[in-house]
């Protein structure tokens, strides 16, 4: 750790004393050294001004009228607000019994009068090096617990990642693996159209497999830090368009109304790449959870407040989530994965990839949803740079 010496013109010197021509000596002398003071005449005062003006050290005389330095110094370490501010005693009194009631009641050191300038500085000095050395301490302190809370999550999260790949990598594999099997047993005697519902199924299996391993990566690459976010003007009425046709034979094989209601010139401030993947990631479960002659709508709204954004809106008339598991979607503790209606096989991935990047942006997602109604995902992204 870089431990720095004291400036004398960042600290503040808060003396305590009745004792007008104490107060002169020592004043003079700490100004002269470039401190900052604040004087008091009284505990009563003294004590306020510690408060109001948060003092580096405080210079607190033994005896004076009213409340004396030990009862001073007691309010001072019991209130939490100047509990930390170290304090030397300045008295007369030299005896042992002082000394140690001093320290007793929260003093870090005494000055005996008369006072010898060099000893002051040097005590003074020394108090407040040691002060901004804990000061210093407790912050590094604060920042090693930081990051050792984060390694505790980044290696949780590490760990349910892994687990999330053994599983959904397993299950898409499964039906590849068994209709291939199948297709070369039943090749040359299985009627044509088995073999075709069986190929139709391997092609089905494959792309949910090169699906999960799209969002694998990217998540991984979220995580490292690898995906580089590049934002610029782009056109989301086109992309939205372009996605839905890219989507349209997969809803035409459900069954499913699949369309959108925004203007092919509404233009945002985004990063072209991760907007496609967030349609591609909340169309694909829309389709998922979306049963024979459902609808699928997106639409896009400028928003008032707060100005300078637009809601996308993917909205389906599947079969809906509960309050709860809208809550859990987002959250990689909970991983909430689902067969589809026509039993697709999910990575339980998307929506937390989907949130990644609508964070970057800026914006923020969340879902409505009702069980047996459908479920709409809502997400905000910048009309303009700035």
């Amino acid at each position: 750790m870089d431990v720095r010496q004291v400036n004398p013109n960042e600290q503040l010197i808060l003396i305590i004393d009745d004792n007008s021509s104490n107060l002169s000596v020592i004043n003079d002398y700490l100004a002269e050294q470039q401190f900052k003071v604040v004087i008091a005449r009284n505990g009563e005062s003294g004590f306020h001004r510690a408060k109001l003006t948060q003092p580096n050290l405080i210079l607190l005389d033994v005896m004076m009228p009213g409340i004396d330095g030990f009862e001073t110094c007691i309010q001072l370490k019991a209130d939490r607000q100047t509990a930390h501010i170290p304090v030397i005693f300045m008295t007369a009194l030299n005896d042992v019994a002082n000394k140690v009631k001093g320290f007793q009641v929260g003093g870090v050191d005494y000055l005996t009068k008369p006072f010898q300038h060099e000893e002051v500085l040097a005590r003074v000095k020394t108090h407040l090096n040691l002060q901004l050395q804990a000061n210093q301490l407790q912050q590094k302190n604060g920042e090693l617990q930081a990051m050792s809370a984060e390694l505790v999550k980044l290696n949780a999260d590490k760990d349910k990642f892994f687990a999330i790949m053994a599983h959904d990598m397993k299950s898409p594999f499964l039906p590849l693996l068994g209709f291939s099997e199948l297709l070369a047993l039943a090749v040359d005697t299985a009627p044509r159209e088995q073999i075709k519902h069986m190929a139709q199924q391997i092609y089905q299996s494959s792309k949910n497999v090169y699906r999960l391993l799209e969002n694998l990566l990217s998540w991984s690459q979220l995580q490292q830090g690898r995906m580089i976010y590049q934002p610029q003007e782009i056109n989301l009425g086109k992309l939205i368009s372009q996605n839905v046709s890219l989507f349209s034979d997969n809803a035409l094989v459900k069954g499913i109304k699949l369309e959108h209601q925004v203007a092919l010139e509404l233009r945002v401030y985004a990063d072209k790449d991760m907007v496609e993947m967030i349609l591609r990631n909340l169309i694909s479960n829309a389709l998922k959870f979306t049963a024979a002659d459902g609808q699928i709508g997106i639409s896009a709204t400028i928003l008032s407040e707060p100005m300078g954004w637009v809601e996308v809106a993917v909205q389906d008339t599947g079969v809906g989530m509960s309050a709860e598991m809208c809550h859990k979607v987002f959250q990689l503790e909970h991983h909430v994965t689902t067969l589809g209606t026509a039993q697709e096989q999910g990575t339980g991935l998307g929506l937390m990839i989907c949130q990644e990047m609508v964070v970057k942006h800026g914006g923020r997602i969340w879902v409505e949803s009702e069980v047996g109604v459908g479920t709409t995902v809502k997400f905000t992204l910048a009309l303009s740079h700035g």
